[in-house]
């Protein structure tokens, strides 16, 4: 507006948003491992099977009935924002915020699997789950696997609304004791993630891991990322048989179907945790840079046009920042509205341009309504200048910086 005035060493560099190949030491992926329970015994090949599992604020159950060479069951379950009981399929925020600003929401899920036998070693399962979340439409996740003593691969198809949302494939074998995992997740946008892991034991009781992970996404372009990792870690004595392992089976493989239909779910909430167009907007690590990147974008309109625009920059769920789309003004005036309209999170400054140069305002300054507004509001400032110049306006200090430049 214008007036007349770690696993088992240090880990190094994860989560930072990296351009090119960097080898890291350090363990990635869940921060604890995902507990199951099988409560069937393992020489059951008939009858009821029943398993649970647990981790990290998500809860899963499924049981059913198995006769020699097919059986169906179904399950449930529920989760505290992203779900981890697959190891296979496992991710973490880092993943997740390609995807979505909101895979922290809670959610509910329940499905039903069909699984039969070719042989005794050889089980191959199909499904569908459906996830519900307050504030997001419905996903519907179709999912098929098959799962052998040394080689397992699985396939999603996440829907929302009944339109194609993602797609995902997991696939592993062990040969030696020497285990290779591989998985990719792509969504219809063009993001996707995907990590390629091997694992090596150096006697009982200690592994070795090399790991590749790599993501982009055209909407947090920050985020993009491509990592080497080496880990090493310990482990415990042989489990009791009572407890699940992943690539496990019991009877009519209820392990196998079970962990195919967690992950289906964490597959399901990363890929599509919320409505494609209620997040449209880039998203960005700093405050700074989403308003740089709107007003780089606005500015040289505003100067054409002779016209002020405006918008808010606010913070998602998942601590990234955005910002509006820019609303038209007048010559001397935006009104941007409430900090309460933006779509998600809370809005943490406004943002707006000062039109074409007229010798009537001070145009390349902000105004004394500017900064009044902005501390009503209690938010930051960020102004485009007609000569290009890119301000921002610190309410708690009241400071005002030049922090560069924007195309006008």
């Amino acid at each position: 507006m214008k007036t007349s005035d770690t696993a088992a060493v240090l880990l190094l560099l994860l989560g930072l948003p990296m351009s090119g190949i960097i080898p890291v030491l350090g363990q990635s992926g869940a921060n604890s491992e995902p507990l199951w329970i099988n409560f069937s015994g393992d020489q059951d090949q008939t009858g009821f099977q029943s398993v649970a599992a647990f981790s990290q604020g998500s809860q899963f159950f499924l049981s059913g009935l198995a006769g020699s060479n097919a059986g169906m069951s179904g399950f449930f379950g529920n989760t505290d924002g992203l779900s981890n009981l697959s190891n296979t399929f496992s991710f973490n925020a880092r993943d997740a915020r390609l995807f979505h600003s909101d895979y922290s929401k809670s959610a509910h899920y329940s499905g039903a699997t069909f699984q039969f036998s070719q042989r005794q070693d050889a089980h191959f399962s199909v499904g569908v789950a459906q996830i519900e979340a307050s504030g997001v439409e419905d996903r519907i996740n179709w999912f098929a696997g098959a799962q052998t003593t040394h080689s397992h691969v699985q396939i999603f198809r996440v829907e929302v609304a009944e339109n194609s949302a993602a797609h995902a494939v997991g696939a592993g074998f062990t040969l030696s004791g020497i285990d290779f995992n591989a998985r990719y997740l792509r969504a219809d946008d063009g993001t996707g993630s995907g990590l390629v892991k091997w694992q090596m034991p150096i006697n009982r009781a200690h592994r070795v891991a090399l790991e590749f992970q790599s993501g982009s996404s055209e909407r947090f372009r920050d985020g993009n990322y491509q990592r080497v990792l080496f880990s090493y870690s310990g482990s415990f004595n042989r489990p009791d048989e009572m407890w699940g392992t992943e690539g496990g089976s019991s009877g009519l493989g209820t392990m196998s179907t079970a962990i195919l239909a967690a992950s289906a779910v964490g597959v399901a909430l990363v890929a599509s945790s919320g409505s494609d167009k209620a997040d449209t907007q880039i998203r960005f690590t700093k405050q700074h840079d989403a308003a740089k990147d709107v007003l780089n974008k606005i500015n040289p309109t505003s100067v054409s046009q002779n016209l002020e625009y405006g918008g808010w920059v606010y913070q998602n769920a998942d601590a990234t920042f955005s910002a509006t789309e820019p609303i038209k003004g007048t010559v001397d005036s935006v009104n941007i509205g409430s900090p309460d309209d933006v779509p998600n999170g809370y809005a943490t400054a406004s943002y707006h341009t000062h039109a074409a140069y007229d010798p009537r305002y001070d145009s390349e300054n902000f105004s004394q309504v500017d900064i009044a507004v902005d501390n009503a509001w209690r938010v930051d400032g960020y102004l485009a200048t007609p000569m290009g110049y890119f301000k921002y306006h610190n309410y708690l200090t009241g400071v005002i910086t030049t922090l560069g430049q924007v195309a006008n």
